[in-house]
């Protein structure tokens, strides 16, 4: 593992390490187990206080389950720490279509999809885009 990528935060570790960390907390909520998840996500997100992904992954945790007002916190966390991450802000627009912000939800979505069309973030945006056009959101 010498020639792993070190992530530079808390204390530096190397990539792979970071990203068991963070399987870890998705089988937990693959699981049911949302409290170990938290505190997963949580403690990764200390460990490497300048990405967005822990927090992204928090946000996902929250949103499976139904807290849409927290996940969108953590997901706009995310964005803070990166402007430019398009997978934060599909999962803002994601969040806003589901607390029934259509209008601030769609713009969020068609930023995320301009920054790179052809992104699997954006192919993401683009599938809320096109259950909101066919009044997926209006029932839930």
């Amino acid at each position: 593992m010498a020639d792993a990528v070190v992530v530079k935060g808390l204390v530096d570790v190397p990539q792979p390490e970071v990203a068991l960390i963070l399987e870890a907390g998705y089988l937990l909520m693959e699981l049911g187990k949302w409290k170990e998840a938290q505190d997963v996500f949580g403690g990764a997100a200390a460990l490497v206080p300048h990405s967005d992904v822990p927090h992204i992954a928090l946000g996902n945790l929250l949103f499976a389950q139904g807290k849409f007002q927290a996940a969108l916190k953590a997901h706009k966390d995310a964005l803070a720490l990166d402007t430019k991450s398009q997978l934060a802000r599909a999962h803002v627009g994601e969040c806003l279509l589901f607390l029934k912000k259509y209008d601030e939800g769609k713009a969020e979505l068609e930023k995320a999809i301009a920054q790179d069309p052809d992104s699997v973030a954006a192919t993401f945006a683009k599938s809320l885009l096109e259950a909101h056009d066919v009044g997926v959101f209006d029932k839930v």
